[in-house]
């Protein structure tokens, strides 16, 4: 398991962890879990490794630089690339494959600032979603 404080821009020290695997990020405060990222080790025969994000459910702790922190986290650790595609569920409990407009944007920056990268996936995560 690997595990950092981070101070976020709420002034609030949370605590990242990440389990061994790298499939799974989970941010709490105290005892309290407020936000989980899961991920899917995806295994290139063809180029590098890399972690798909499956599910990105952080509605108790948005806004406050928490996801970019603990994806860039996750890179630190596991030095291999991040990618989304369409198929991001909101939530583990989701029946619903589409992030809301929120999520979209959020991945959006997340590649602006070359946290998450493109994945080979037309369109996604689009304006127009």
């Amino acid at each position: 398991m690997h595990q950092k404080e981070h101070v976020a821009k709420d002034g609030a020290t949370y605590t990242i962890t990440i389990n061994e695997s790298g499939e799974e990020i989970t941010v709490t405060k105290g005892t309290e879990r407020l936000g989980v990222i899961d991920l899917k080790r995806v295994i290139n025969p063809r180029g590098p490794h890399y972690y798909l994000i499956t599910v990105l459910d952080l509605e108790k702790c948005k806004r406050i630089g928490l996801g970019e922190a603990s994806l860039r986290y996750h890179q630190e650790v596991f030095h291999q690339p991040l990618t989304a595609n369409g198929d991001v569920r909101e939530g583990r409990r989701s029946n619903e494959s589409q992030l809301t407009r929120e999520g979209i944007i959020f991945i959006q920056k997340m590649r602006a600032k070359e946290v998450v990268e493109a994945e080979d996936f037309h369109n996604a995560f689009s304006e127009d979603e």
